[in-house]
């Protein structure tokens, strides 16, 4: 192994990173790519994996054993370039993976819902049976597990031993009655599962720390509870404003040497100290904490908020102070941003230029489009309903609103805002759909993100059982397609305004 650098410096420190850390998070990496493959994989096609729960419940120990076999030869693969040569992999599962594999016990909360469901026992033991038979594949022989004491159950999933057991919060309550199909769709099963399978993937990680350690000690470096445990303390106790401000970089560059991985701490520097020059991302993209682009929207959003953007002019007026702070943060897609913060205001003076010409504005009413299309007129015969994720101008849910904007670095007028579909499980609205006079703006899972002119849209359509795909249908022929999971219902709600809402603003509303 050769650690790609030596010292990492951020802001004048130097962090503490022997090389036994940079082995092993080159290490981290290597697994890291296999759980992010798997996480995007169940949860863009869990329905396409799983028919329903039944099916869920004969094959998710299957898929559990492909992604373990994969993880299994990852593992295989480092030891050997490590110059060990004498661990296959049933040797490598009973001797180092199999204490820290809780996959078993993940599975199992998913397994006793659905046979409190079923309630057919002797299918359950015949399943059951068929259970431990698999299991003895992989599992081994006569081995016992140990309690994992170091190194956390987190590393990769943040969530620690026991994923299922988010998912039996959500429906422990449900009871013996409780339809299949109900679980089956519920999120929280595909997060949860999704959850299950990054485990079972940083098992194989911890375990591949363990075999080469044991042929060379000290060789990786295996975090500890405690380190953990001080790195979100530093967090936590920043996040509060507890540090003093002069102590808050040395406490921060401590957190990162004690334990790099903790995704809440960066955000912290970006927001506090800036970029340092791109060192700041080549610290997040060397440790594999994802990009900081999203913060720096949001922060640049906060900028734009305080600046006067009635009309280009004035916006101009304020761009080169934007633009010493988008230095400061190191934010590449300043102009491009700018860019479409003038084409909204130039938007907004066309419109308002036409409508001078055309009738004069009624006292108290909604800004208009340059159709002459109102709020009032386009919310026309709905509602908001919050059980629906379905909200409706005037009824709209701010904060909400306002995360989607501040996430999507988008600046939409508020009076403008007609629909918003939230599609986020705890509801806070940074991904979903929001709909003004003008267009359609999309942003939910694995970045996607689309931008659609409710002028364009010839076209609008709704399918699926378990999720709702919205298909939106150009005038060019091209469609859109946006997949929404929180709310059937909902969706549907949507997908009837928004093609009342393009037939007003399309050729025959004009």
């Amino acid at each position: 192994m050769d650690a790609s650098i030596q010292n990492i410096e951020l802001y004048g420190h130097t962090l503490d990173t022997p090389q036994s850390k940079l082995y092993t998070n080159q290490v981290r990496q290597a697994f890291a790519t296999i759980a992010s493959t798997w996480s995007q994989k169940i949860n863009a096609g869990f329905y396409d994996l799983f028919s329903n729960l039944d099916n869920l419940y004969e094959g998710g120990d299957d898929l559990a054993h492909k992604i373990r076999t994969q993880a299994i030869g990852q593992g295989i693969k480092l030891t050997v370039a490590h110059g060990i040569y004498d661990i296959d992999e049933e040797r490598f599962y009973d001797t180092f993976m199999h204490r820290y594999d809780s996959w078993d016990e993940d599975f199992g909360v998913l397994t006793e819902q659905y046979e409190a469901i079923v309630e057919r026992s002797a299918e359950v033991d015949a399943h059951r049976t068929n259970r431990r038979h698999g299991r003895r594949q992989w599992v081994g022989y006569g081995s016992q597990k140990a309690v994992n004491d170091a190194d956390a159950k987190n590393l990769m999933s943040n969530i620690g031993h026991g994923v299922f057991n988010l998912m039996a919060k959500g429906v422990s309550a449900i009871g013996d009655s409780l339809k299949k199909d109900e679980v089956f769709k519920s999120p929280a099963t595909v997060k949860a599962f999704a959850d299950g399978a990054r485990n079972i993937v940083n098992a194989a990680y911890l375990a591949t720390l363990d075999a080469i350690n044991a042929d060379s000690p000290g060789t990786l470096h295996s975090y500890s509870k405690d380190e953990i445990r001080k790195c979100q303390a530093i967090t936590e106790n920043t996040e509060k404003g507890l540090i003093p401000d002069d102590a808050v970089l040395p406490s921060a560059i401590k957190a990162i040497s004690a334990y790099p991985y903790n995704e809440r701490i960066y955000p912290i520097l970006l927001r506090k100290f800036g970029g340092d020059q791109g060192r700041l991302d080549g610290v997040v993209e060397y440790f594999g904490m994802g990009a900081l682009l999203k913060e720096k929207q949001a922060l640049i959003q906060e900028q734009l908020r305080k600046c006067d953007l009635s009309t280009v002019e004035s916006f101009s007026a304020s761009r080169p102070e934007l633009e010493r702070y988008a230095q400061f943060i190191c934010y590449e897609r300043f102009d491009e941003h700018c860019e479409r913060v003038i084409e909204k205001i130039m938007a907004r003076g066309t419109q308002a230029s036409a409508l001078s010409t055309v009738t004069p504005a009624l006292p108290g009413a909604v800004k208009h489009n340059d159709c002459g299309l109102t709020v009032a007129t386009a919310a026309q015969g709905f509602r908001s309903n919050a059980d629906h994720k379905f909200y409706v101008a005037p009824d709209l849910p701010a904060k909400k609103v306002l995360a989607f904007e501040s996430k999507n670095a988008l600046n939409i007028a508020k009076d403008e805002v007609v629909f918003f579909f939230d599609d986020t499980v705890f509801g806070s609205g940074d991904k979903g759909v929001l709909v003004d006079l003008e267009y359609v703006y999309v942003r939910l899972q694995f970045k996607e993100s689309h931008r659609v002119a409710l002028a364009d849209i010839a076209d609008v359509t709704i399918s699926g059982l378990m999720n709702k795909k919205l298909t939106m249908t150009k005038r060019d022929g091209t469609k859109v397609d946006v997949v929404l999971t929180q709310s059937n219902k909902g969706a549907t709600s949507l997908s009837e305004a928004l093609l009342g809402l393009a037939r007003l603003r399309g050729p025959s509303g004009n």
